[in-house]
């Protein structure tokens, strides 16, 4: 009975050897669960096969669970901005909004036949606000496709093509001033509208 005993204690403090090959499926089950890549070619050959089913399928259910526990916890409008593909940072928003806003506000005040000088004038805060969107925004990977980000790319690349061919001070003729201001709006028209301001917010209270 001592011997017994002493054999138990032994082999409870001893650590546990697990097969390789049990290792290697358990691990693989954790990853290609969590990747959705399992296939029947990926199934290592287990005498225990079916416990390794078990062991998967009880994963599964642990990675949806973990992933419905997530979005409960994340507002509904979060969500549905992610959906809509407005996974952009605020940043990218707020100089596009401002592009659009103050090349729309220039180019409608230039159809009212103003003077050089007040044209120009007009058309500064445009072009400060047309910069840092191209700079920060017009070749970056996130925002190609997006389709305010195309638009006001497109309203901006036949401005210059214009101004190349006619001169950086002519005016526009009204056909090229139509042009970029339909491709304006629809940029304007795709861009989620601007947070309420301090003011707006203390107003609604």
């Amino acid at each position: 009975c001592s011997l017994a005993r002493a054999s138990a204690e032994e082999g409870r403090g001893r650590p546990r050897h697990v097969h390789p090959r049990r290792r290697d499926v358990m691990r693989g089950s954790v990853s290609q669960v969590a990747a959705g890549t399992i296939k029947d070619d990926d199934k290592v050959p287990d005498p225990d096969s079916r416990a390794a089913s078990t062991r998967r399928d009880f994963l599964a259910a642990q990675v949806v669970a973990a992933v419905t526990a997530t979005q409960a916890l994340v507002p509904h409008d979060a969500w549905a901005a992610v959906e809509a593909g407005l996974d952009l940072p605020d940043d990218y928003f707020k100089k596009a909004r401002e592009a659009v806003k103050t090349l729309v506000a220039s180019l409608e005040f230039e159809a009212t036949n103003p003077s050089d000088a007040d044209r120009f004038r007009k058309a500064e805060p445009a072009k400060e606000a047309v910069k840092a969107f191209i700079k920060d925004w017009a070749s970056a990977p996130a925002a190609q496709g997006e389709r305010a980000h195309d638009d006001i790319v497109l309203a901006v690349r036949e401005l210059g093509e214009y101004y190349k061919e006619h001169g950086s001070r002519s005016r526009l003729s009204t056909e090229a001033r139509e042009s970029v201001l339909a491709k304006l709006y629809d940029a304007r028209e795709a861009l989620p509208p601007a947070p309420p301001s301090l003011a707006d917010r203390l107003l609604g209270l």
